[in-house]
């Protein structure tokens, strides 16, 4: 068995999934310190507010702690972890329109005061304004910094319609900060297209 340190992060996630399944419970609630905040972060943009995303968070976890033994350990662990997430969101939300986040629900789920700031005057203030859809592709490629293949499995999409997606979407983003700007910034050029980085 895998000692657990809570410090340790040179225990990769798909070895504590491989002990969790095992039943070494340390080693899962380990996959909970690390993953927590990310999966509230994630489904935030899915959620009316951050006590409903914490609910799914938890449902999430407990997905994932009763079908520990099916995790394929070829694959990463966090895409795996955040399918779920992003399913359970799905199902939950499927009847209910979500609400647009006000600023102190942004700033409930930043790391630090600094962060509130920026997240409440910056893109990611517009991102959480935006359709769920749009925020999910976003903040799983630049906040996740998961690739396509990865964006795709838990989207349920294929690659070439995640591409597209979030060329769209950035574009779409550009011009609300554009619309709101009379100068280029943060990363918009002046076609309106975002230069965070290549989709691949």
């Amino acid at each position: 068995m895998i000692k657990m340190d809570p410090q340790n992060e040179t225990v990769t996630d798909e070895a504590l999934a491989e002990e969790a399944a095992r039943g070494d419970r340390a080693a899962f609630d380990e996959i909970v310190r690390r993953y927590c905040r990310p999966l509230v972060q994630f489904i935030t943009g899915r959620a009316a507010n951050v006590q409903d995303a914490e609910d799914i968070v938890q449902e999430t976890f407990l997905k994932a702690y009763q079908h520990i033994d099916s995790f394929d350990g070829r694959y990463a662990f966090k895409s795996w972890l955040f399918t779920i997430a992003y399913r359970v969101a799905v199902s939950v939300y499927r009847k209910k329109r979500p609400h647009v986040l006000s600023h102190e629900a942004i700033g409930q789920i930043a790391e630090t005061p600094a962060e509130q700031a920026s997240i409440a005057g910056g893109i990611w203030d517009e991102v959480h304004a935006m359709r769920p859809d749009d925020r999910t592709v976003l903040w799983l490629r630049y906040k996740q910094d998961m690739d396509i293949e990865q964006i795709a499995g838990i989207m349920g999409k294929t690659q070439t319609g995640v591409r597209v997606h979030l060329h769209r979407a950035r574009n779409r983003l550009a011009k609300r900060i554009v619309q709101k700007e009379s100068a280029p910034m943060c990363g918009f050029d002046s076609n309106d297209t975002v230069s965070l980085e290549r989709t691949h």
